[in-house]
């Protein structure tokens, strides 16, 4: 009787317990898998939206600051200076250092040896006036430019005070003393050297280029690279304009002057990150507000 209810007696709690199949061990691996990947393709997902998003905003603030600045000097520039090079690569400017009006100039005539007597001009703190071109009514870019034209185009020697407030007399030495063009407003404008923006496609960077002299013609790229003394700076990266196209993607355009409005310059600047088709275009249209 006792044996029988021996056993007749529960068994022991342990020996009821077991350990998972080998099946669901399997189905468990795989579910933790299909989940981990779908959390890894999240993660990863959403850190490929950051680094996109950050380069997105790097292309964009390099890209604004060469519009800017770009724009700044052009607005600053002498007027009937801005023009484009033959390939449509190059911008060329010839930047305002100061400006005022003058009181006499000498003519061709009686008046050739009179001294050039103006007001004062005003220039930026540490800006040397010594050396630097003086154009009194140069209307085009033959005035401005070419090296044999220096009838409206002279280099200061010296700006030596009369004696009266803010009356100053201008030195210089050319072969022609004398001014053939006379503003309608008196107005003179002290330059310095030219300046060339330039859009190098092969490498997809813009340049500024300064200190390489005048030209008759706005320089070439391929010029500007080959000039001994130009100083070269890179403003901008990633741009895609193509020059190459039956209507070439110009990145400057000048509209001249006319008779009821000053120059206009169109700037269509392109840009893409690479190995992205994504492309980011600024179309700026600057005023050039000065007059001769």
């Amino acid at each position: 009787m006792n044996n029988l209810r021996h056993m007749l007696s529960p068994l022991p709690r342990a020996n009821l317990q077991r350990g998972f199949t080998l099946i669901e061990l399997i189905v468990v691996i795989v579910i933790l898998g299909i989940l981990g990947g779908y959390v890894f393709s999240y993660v990863g997902f959403g850190a490929q939206i950051y680094v996109d998003t950050t380069a997105r905003e790097q292309l964009m603030s390099q890209s604004r600051f060469a519009v800017e600045r770009l724009t700044r000097e052009i607005r600053n520039a002498v007027p009937r200076s801005v023009r484009v090079a033959a390939d449509n690569s190059c911008i060329e400017f010839m930047p305002i250092l100061a400006s005022s009006q003058y009181l006499q100039v000498p003519r061709q005539g009686p008046s050739a040896s009179d001294p050039l007597l103006v007001i004062e001009p005003r220039a930026d703190q540490g800006v040397n006036l010594i050396g630097q071109y003086l154009l009194i009514y140069a209307s085009t870019p033959n005035f401005i430019y070419n090296p044999t034209q220096t009838e409206r185009r002279k280099i200061i020697d010296a700006i030596v005070s009369t004696g009266d407030d803010h009356v100053v007399e201008i030195a210089y030495t050319d072969s022609i003393s004398y001014f053939t063009g006379n503003s309608p407003a008196q107005r003179y404008f002290i330059a310095g050297q030219p300046i060339s923006w330039c859009y190098q496609q092969a490498t997809g960077q813009l340049w500024r280029y300064t200190g390489y002299g005048l030209n008759a013609n706005a320089a070439t790229l391929a010029q500007l690279q080959l000039a001994l003394t130009t100083s070269a700076e890179v403003m901008a990266e990633n741009l895609t304009n193509d020059l190459t196209l039956t209507t070439p993607e110009r990145p400057f355009v000048v509209d001249d002057a006319t008779l009821v409005r000053n120059s206009l310059v169109h700037l269509d600047l392109r840009f893409a990150r690479a190995a992205d088709t994504e492309r980011l275009q600024l179309l700026q249209e600057v005023h050039v507000p000065n007059v001769p």
